[in-house]
């Protein structure tokens, strides 16, 4: 494995770190978006039971203790209570979009790497090819094979590099937004429920 990279050229040590930043993002990305899959249903039907009780602390309470997306909505909604429903909205809406922006930290990072990757990859097929073609230009045509071959191991190994980086990052990008995409789902589904829980609550009792 060492000995592939080497035979990559320089080009391989922004392909390796590409594949650290991307591993590093996705596990960080893996723990976040799982551990916000908490039940939305019922989230909202324990801190609605608390509301409706008078118990306002509590229904805060309850948000808080939970990973969900929804959280920071009920948070919001629950300590706007008492002010009209285009306040409370607004307050929901602005909460809403932070969460979307948590969600969606440091995807753009993982679509550089995608991006660029190959494209490193295909600097080193250049520089390769470029390498060899230097030394058929300095043996005027009549060289060892293996001297030649250096420069087509450098090509072909940043190119499958490249690859190897790009694809599994593709593939753990599209399946992220897919999570954030259903996450968003669900606060757009449950926005008006928690707006219309706040702005139906008439007591601000603990």
């Amino acid at each position: 494995m060492l000995d592939a990279f080497l035979k990559g050229g320089p080009v391989m040590y922004p392909i390796l770190l590409c594949s650290i930043i991307s591993l590093a993002v996705v596990i960080e990305r893996m723990i976040v978006l799982h551990r916000r899959n908490t039940d939305p249903d019922e989230l909202v039907e324990d801190v609605k039971y608390a509301v409706e009780q008078g118990r306002i602390i509590e229904g805060v309470q309850i948000a808080k203790r939970s990973r969900s997306p929804l959280s920071s909505l009920i948070i919001v909604a629950l300590t706007n209570i008492g002010k009209p429903r285009s306040e409370v909205e607004e307050a929901v809406q602005i909460a809403g979009n932070a969460e979307i922006r948590r969600l969606e930290k440091n995807m753009q990072l993982l679509g550089l790497i995608i991006t660029v990757s190959p494209l490193l990859g295909l600097l080193g097929t250049v520089t390769g090819i470029i390498q060899s073609f230097n030394v058929l230009g300095l043996t005027a045509g009549v060289t060892d094979p293996a001297v030649l071959s250096i420069g087509i191991a450098e090509a072909l190994i940043t190119t499958a590099a490249g690859l190897t980086v790009a694809i599994p990052t593709q593939v753990m990008y599209t399946y992220f937004y897919g999570l954030i995409e259903r996450h968003i789902a669900i606060m757009n589904g449950k926005s008006l429920e928690i707006v219309a829980m706040a702005t139906s609550s008439r007591s601000d009792v603990a």
